[in-house]
């Protein structure tokens, strides 16, 4: 019984001890924007996966007025994805930049022609602009831009 418990101990020691010079670190993973009070402004991501070997794990950066402000959480790539967040009113430039965890590798950055144009997106008191990013079985992003009234 004594011999079990030391080799537990042991094996719980090396399991959190320092890792060994060679050994890759994970890389870190993003973490979705937190809730906003009032939130004006939404960015939902759609993806159409036309196979399961397709299947992988997805996120995109909400950039306004050439700053990041959030990112949606991280998902499968056939789970819609969302992020709300506080923006000033106005017409702002707003750019999402799709990222990608391939099965063996570190997120990559889609390439240019896989993403979404910038475009103004006019935020408005009282209202939510919502922006939706759907990527068809292609590949190829399209955007489309509405407004709602906020409920009170």
């Amino acid at each position: 019984m004594k011999r079990l418990v030391l080799l537990a101990a042991l094996l719980a020691a090396a399991c959190v001890g320092p890792r060994q010079a060679g050994s890759p670190e994970p890389p870190p993973r993003p973490v979705a924007a937190p809730e906003v009070k009032d939130p004006n402004f939404e960015v939902v991501v759609i993806e159409t996966v036309p196979n399961a070997d397709d299947e992988g794990v997805t996120f995109t950066k909400v950039f306004v007025d050439g700053k990041e402000e959030g990112k949606t959480a991280v998902g499968p790539r056939s789970q819609e994805k969302r992020v709300r967040l506080k923006v000033p009113a106005g017409n702002q430039p707003v750019r999402l930049e799709h990222w990608l965890l391939p099965p063996i590798g570190e997120w990559t950055r889609l390439p240019d022609a896989q993403q979404p144009r910038e475009r103004f997106v006019r935020i408005e008191d009282g209202t939510i602009a919502q922006v939706t990013l759907r990527y068809g079985p292609n590949g190829s992003p399209s955007l489309a831009i509405s407004r709602e009234p906020v409920a009170r």
